[in-house]
């Protein structure tokens, strides 16, 4: 009976190990599977129109004056990430090396999460738990499929949890690697480098006796990696502008929508806070050091008018902390993963996980068709002007959650970056919906309220008026029947076969609203 049991808890033992590893392995194939398929946009045109004559293959000598007038002029106007230095370095390879790389680095991050809130192959629960926090948590939809933002985000995470993992192990470590990738990490993302110095600062306050030359080596390294990223102009001038413009309804609004593992981290404090037993495990300097960058990434996101990825780091750590706390938790811990109700909960989440990939890969491709028949369609016409049907992210499936990124024709600074590359910004591309190439003759809805706007199987859009111009961006108060928001909507100009002019108007970040709700009502914010 004794070797029976013992042969059994060597195959459940086994079976867990592999689930473990074989879900990282699937994680990772899937995100190198989307990242290849993903074509450029956004950002990665903005970066690309500065070395056009390399990425066009007119010349194709070692761009160093391109890249260095690119850098500089980054440096006076936007920022000086080391992100964004080697991804302008990426850009002079084939597009499938830093693909594979940031779809790579995705695995990597579900690993290093688990080893840095302490759970293993031998916690499936919050094993899969935490990649479901991972896969849905983090703000994806924010153009994290470019290469640009892979760099700014995917790499940069792998590189933080790197040294975070170096900061807290018991092992000794290579003090020279240690310094260079504090280094790193301190002038790779701003978004990054000031969450994690503060956890860094906390812990050494809190642990004064634990701290080695390795601790207080990595934190300086990361301040002057960080004084790199504040010395530049750019930077200085975008904290100014983009922190004085946010309103409190902004910040409520984010904290409500997406720092969810910010409330469900607090509420495992204060539950762990009624026990006397368990009291004791929110003291530890680690899981403070957890809560303090959580904190501190937040903070940045919701004090700047700018996207949920500037909290980034703040979400991530959320997760990670409540992860580590949950597996200190007595009735938590890998030794109660028999019971029943886990093992279902193992199952869906995973099914949940396979379908959603699959999902995923699915509209990665069917981007990808999209823009390059759209590719084709404007390069045949005169003024840039495309009819096509694509696809936007409120008309995917919820189980797609936005993925990959959908708007790359609705997003003006995606559209803008498009018309300076390819056609030096002689030709506006405009992506309009295929019905809308009749609007004169279809039985379209007035909408209701203060607006000029038809809607059509979802699609908004309206006469030019007698002046004939049309702002390119203009703020509404929409009821969408069961939410109501301000959000900018964007417009775009186009001819109809009738020859009269017409434009089609999209509502930015209307995804959530219009997947439970439709435009019921349009009122123009004065």
């Amino acid at each position: 009976m004794e070797k029976l049991s013992q042969f059994i808890s060597r195959v459940t033992s086994s079976s867990t190990q592999s689930f473990y590893w074989g879900f990282i392995l699937f994680f990772t194939l899937v995100h190198i599977v989307i990242y290849v398929i993903m074509p450029y946009t956004c950002d990665d045109y903005w970066y690309m129109t500065s070395l056009i004559d390399y990425c066009k293959g007119i010349d194709t000598s070692f761009p160093f004056e391109s890249l260095q007038r690119c850098w500089m002029e980054h440096y006076a106007t936007d920022n000086i990430r080391l992100a964004n230095i080697i991804f302008t370095l990426t850009l002079l390879l084939p597009k499938f090396i830093p693909s594979i790389l940031s779809g790579l680095f995705v695995g990597v991050i579900l690993w290093q999460s688990t080893k840095l809130s302490r759970i293993s192959w031998r916690n499936p629960f919050l094993f899969i738990i935490l990649a479901f926090g991972l896969t849905f948590m983090l703000p994806w939809y924010e153009q994290m499929f470019t290469q640009c933002f892979a760099l700014n985000y995917i790499w940069a995470t792998m590189l933080t949890l790197m040294l975070a993992i170096r900061f807290w192990s018991d092992k000794k470590q290579n003090i020279y690697l240690s310094i260079l990738l504090g280094l790193v990490v301190g002038a790779w993302h701003e978004g990054f480098s000031v969450p994690l110095l503060a956890g860094f600062v906390v812990y050494t306050i809190l642990n004064r006796r634990e701290i080695n030359h390795q601790h207080v080596m990595i934190i300086g390294a990361m301040i002057i990696g960080f004084i790199w990223l504040l010395n530049a102009p750019g930077l200085q001038a975008n904290i100014g502008y983009k922190t004085k413009s946010v309103q409190l309804s902004s910040i409520v609004s984010k904290l409500m929508l997406y720092h969810i593992p910010l409330f469900v981290l607090i509420l495992s404090i204060l539950k762990v806070s009624l026990k006397k037993k368990t009291r004791v495990l929110i003291l530890d300097p680690i899981f403070i050091s957890f809560v303090a960058i959580s904190f501190v990434g937040v903070v940045l996101n919701l004090m700047t008018d700018v996207g949920v990825r500037t909290g980034w780091m703040g979400i991530l750590f959320a997760m990670i902390a409540t992860i580590y706390l949950w597996e200190n938790m007595k009735g938590v811990g890998h030794e109660q993963n028999k019971s029943m109700i886990k093992r279902c909960v193992i199952i869906a989440t995973s099914l949940i996980l396979v379908i959603h990939f699959i999902v995923a890969m699915n509209y990665t491709m069917e981007v990808r068709k999209e823009v390059n028949y759209v590719m084709e369609q404007y390069n045949k016409s005169s003024d840039g002007q495309v009819f096509a049907n694509v696809i936007y992210d409120y008309q995917a499936p919820i189980i797609a959650w936005k993925k990959p990124y959908f708007e790359i024709f609705t997003y003006n600074w995606a559209m803008y970056w498009k018309d300076q590359y390819f056609s030096n910004g002689t030709k506006q591309m405009r992506v309009i919906p295929t019905c809308l190439s009749d609007a004169e003759m279809l039985r379209a809805e007035k909408v209701k309220g203060d607006n000029p706007f038809y809607i059509f199987n979802g699609y908004l859009y309206a006469p030019v008026g007698y002046g004939g111009y049309v702002e390119k961006e203009v703020v509404y108060d929409i009821d969408f029947g069961l939410t109501k928001k301000r959000l900018k909507c964007s417009n775009f100009e186009f001819t109809t076969n009738m020859g009269n002019y017409y434009y089609f108007s999209f509502p930015q970040r209307a995804t959530v609203h219009r997947w439970f709700g439709e435009i019921m009502e349009m009122n123009i914010v004065k």
